[in-house]
């Protein structure tokens, strides 16, 4: 099955992603970023992005992948409470994607993807920006 939305397609690591093209604000080159103190790992710090606090979040981390290089940008993703940057090695563009566009899992970080979905650059798991967002902040 297709969905006509465009999706933004990103790396991380060796995994591509993807987020609807609507909630992908812009990929920014990341500052110097302040450590949260107390902070999970994947939360790799916050900065200032016209007047609002923005936290990066690295998805290797977060699911476990291995990562062979450290980026410098990120795509910022918008949702109704605010703004948060996923850390992009590589941006592939805007793509229609196929595929069962399922949960990847019922629990964690795996309940807010899905897939496997195809784009013109591989397979990607798609994630639910809102529901990501209220995961992060649950203390994930």
């Amino acid at each position: 099955m297709a969905d006509s939305r465009g999706h933004l397609v990103f790396a991380c690591g060796e995994s591509l992603y993807a987020v609807p093209a609507e909630r992908a604000q812009e990929v920014v080159s990341l500052p110097p970023l302040t450590r949260v103190p107390g902070a999970p790992a994947h939360l790799l710090g916050v900065f200032a992005h016209r007047g609002e606090v923005i936290p990066v979040i690295d998805l290797a981390m977060l699911t476990g992948a291995k990562v062979d290089q450290v980026s410098k940008r990120a795509v910022l993703v918008r949702v109704a409470r605010g703004g948060l940057a996923l850390i992009a090695t590589r941006v592939a563009g805007v793509s229609v994607l196929t595929g069962p566009f399922d949960p990847l899992g019922a629990t964690g970080i795996q309940a807010h993807l899905s897939g496997p979905a195809t784009a013109p650059a591989g397979q990607v798991a798609v994630i639910e920006p809102e529901g990501f967002f209220e995961f992060l902040a649950r203390g994930a």
